[in-house]
């Protein structure tokens, strides 16, 4: 990987004989090195970089649910990304308790985008007549 460069701005004392409208192009140009290099220094933030839809979901499960797609309530929510998502990425999902009572198997999601709508057609790992909120990022 590439190291960040040590030059960061470019001063006037750098160009001697550059004219004297030089100044008002150094605070934009200084300004946008300044932003990218810090950006690109350990600082990039996933969702504000990165193409991709954050969803929140609240649901209940079935009282016959036993990890099986005959036994789930499909969910629904439109996509909001110019393009059909590559993946769904199962950011944080908890039951929705005054206690925090923690998922004790893997979950697993299978999901579907059709014409625009994201289809969650199972979520696996839960308990029968719950509540859940979970998170989820389309990318």
């Amino acid at each position: 990987m590439a190291k960040l460069p040590t030059i960061k701005r470019i001063l006037r004392e750098d160009l001697p004989d550059a004219p004297d409208w030089i100044d008002k192009l150094l605070y934009p140009v200084n300004k946008f090195f300044e932003d990218v290099f810090n950006a690109l220094n350990r600082n990039l933030e996933f969702v504000d970089n990165v193409t991709g839809q954050k969803k929140d979901v609240t649901f209940k499960t079935l009282s016959t649910y036993v990890s099986t797609s005959a036994t789930f309530e499909t969910l629904e929510f439109p996509r909001t990304l110019k393009r059909k998502p590559t993946g769904l990425l199962l950011l944080q999902i908890i039951q929705d308790e005054d206690n925090h009572t923690p998922i004790e198997t893997a979950p697993y999601i299978d999901w579907l985008d059709e014409n625009g709508t994201i289809r969650i057609f199972l979520v696996t790992g839960l308990v029968a007549s719950k509540t859940y909120n979970m998170r989820v990022l389309l990318f």
